[in-house]
Formats: C-alpha cells, structure tokens, sequence
C-alpha cells in the first residue's frame, strides 16, 4: 500500500498568458482547474500508471474547494480518507507565458487545531505496517508545529512502514532525526538545510547530501535540479542523472511526480539504478503535460528508455 499524505492541498488553476505585466491588467486564458497538492499529485501519477498497488490519499480538506478535491480523487478511482476541517481549503494560480516562464500564486492555506491533527494521526498510523510506503509531502498548515513529522514519521516506521519525504528545509531539519528512507530536497532547500547563504556547486550539494546520509541514517537523498536533472546519494553510490531536453508545457507538479516513483521503488524492492530511472521518467513526463496532469504509461516507458544515468 502507498499512502500519500497532503497536509497542505489546493485547487489547482493554471492558466495562460501572454507576457506578464507587473502592476497591469493581465488577461489568462485556457484556465485549467485541478486537484493538486505534493501528495494528490503523486497519487494521481501513481493512478495514470495503472500500477496495481493499493492506494490512498489522505491529509487535510475543508470547505468547498476540499469537497471538489474529494470528488476529483474518487472519481478517478483513488481512495480517499481525509480529515475534514472547519478552514476552507486553498486556492493556487499558476500562470504560464509564453515564453516558458511561470509564476506561481499560492495562499497559505486554513489553520487547523490540535484536535484536527490527532484525528489525522490516527488516520496516518492505522495504514501504518511493513507492507506501507508513506510519502510525506509538500508544505504544512498554519497550527501545525514544524516537527509534526518527526514523531509521525517515528511511529509509522516502528511499524515497519518506509517512508519518502519532499518537504520545505525546515520541516526537513526537524524530521530527519527519524532516519525516513528517501528524502527529496531540491538545492535551494539542500542549502537551506544546512544555513548556507551562499550558492553551492554540485560537489558541495554531494558532501551535504552525504553527511545526511552518514549522520541521520536516510537511505537516499535526491537533490532535484530541474533542467539539469538530479543527483541521488546513498550510503556507498553517488549518481547524476540527466534527463532529454524537451520543451517544457508546464513544470509544476513535476517533483510531486517524482516522489511517486520513489515510492513505487520502495514498495516493489527495485534496484536503485531502476528506481532513479522511472522518477527521471516520470518527472519529465510531467513537464509535458497542461497543469498538474500526469504523464501516460507510454510516455513515460518512452522517456525511461532516454534517461542517462552516471555513477559519480
């Protein structure tokens, strides 16, 4: 079982545009309206793959927009068990230009209150057990303390459950004393780890990335670099990983879609080596899609087949 967990989801808007005009009237066009959030994403992706793996969505959801979201999911068969909370869940604007750029518009989202995060502990450690992936993911809400993962990622994997973890440095720094298998800071949020100030080279991203490894006790840390693709440390390998060039129609969602891939590799024992490939795979698939729309199985079997993987 894959469990995804979005403390913090949203609706979706992406539209259009022609050039952005800072302080002017903007006109979007071609509005695309979706279920998104780190963890809705990758359980989408997940879906579109057609993998048989047990599979649920859990987190936060409030108000009309967490009603939309519920019904989104379950209309496309993905079992959903959120906590429905008394705050309305979030709206997000991305716009797209034509130049390729784009410029996200994301509101914070609802406070929640105590009694709101244990229902969704209890909710987190009832799926948890030795046949579970967790993936914990994306940004959390006001009233959440920023080590809510530390103890949860703790419990579930006293279970025997693994764990993928994509989160901002600070909620990051907090849970790694938990040792969760495979976490995927991008370099900016590396570098925040560690309170640097400064913009650090491949080599540093690889000694910071190591020392996570030797000194926390996390499996594998994926450094996501965009463009230039990633880097994956382990405790004895180092690899970098390129990705083809394509002509990008949406980046966002493209890192949610990757830990979708991670945690299929958890669940299903793949070798490293497979596993880097299909989140490469599945992370440029997503860049060729409208919105947060995942990327088709074909796409992706395509891309993997393109995907050049270095032992560094």
């Amino acid at each position: 079982m894959i469990v995804t967990v979005s403390l913090n989801p949203s609706m979706d808007k992406t539209g259009k545009l022609e050039r952005f005009e800072h302080g002017g009237v903007n006109h979007i066009t071609d509005i695309i309206r979706d279920a998104a959030g780190h963890g809705i994403i990758a359980a989408k992706t997940i879906k579109e793959l057609d993998r048989d793996d047990e599979l649920v969505c859990t987190g936060f959801l409030g108000g009309i927009n967490g009603e939309r979201i519920r019904l989104i999911l379950e209309g496309l068969g993905i079992k959903t068990d959120f906590v429905t909370i008394a705050g309305n869940t979030r709206t997000n604007l991305k716009v797209v230009e034509s130049n390729g750029f784009i410029s996200e518009f994301n509101e914070p989202g609802p406070a929640v209150n105590e009694f709101e995060i244990e229902a969704l502990k209890a909710k987190i450690l009832g799926y948890a057990g030795p046949e579970t992936v967790f993936i914990f993911s994306g940004s959390i809400l006001p009233g959440c303390p920023t080590d809510i993962y530390l103890g949860l990622v703790n419990d579930v994997k006293a279970k025997g459950s693994k764990v993928v973890m994509d989160v901002d440095a600070d909620v990051l720094k907090a849970a790694t004393d938990a040792h969760p298998d495979i976490i995927k800071p991008d370099k900016k949020q590396l570098e925040q780890y560690y309170g640097y100030e400064f913009s650090v080279a491949e080599e540093g991203m690889i000694d910071m990335a190591k020392r996570i490894v030797e000194e926390k006790g996390v499996g594998m840390v994926c450094v996501s670099r965009g463009a230039l693709g990633a880097l994956f440390i382990t405790a004895d390998k180092c690899y970098r990983c390129s990705a083809p060039r394509i002509i990008p129609k949406s980046t966002v969602g493209a890192g949610a879609a990757m830990n979708a891939a991670l945690a299929l590799g958890l669940q299903n024992g793949c070798t490293t080596e497979d596993t880097i490939k299909l989140a490469m795979a599945i992370s440029v698939g997503a860049c060729t899609t409208e919105g947060t729309k995942p990327p088709a199985k074909e796409v992706v079997d395509e891309f993997k087949e393109k995907i050049v993987l270095e032992e560094i």
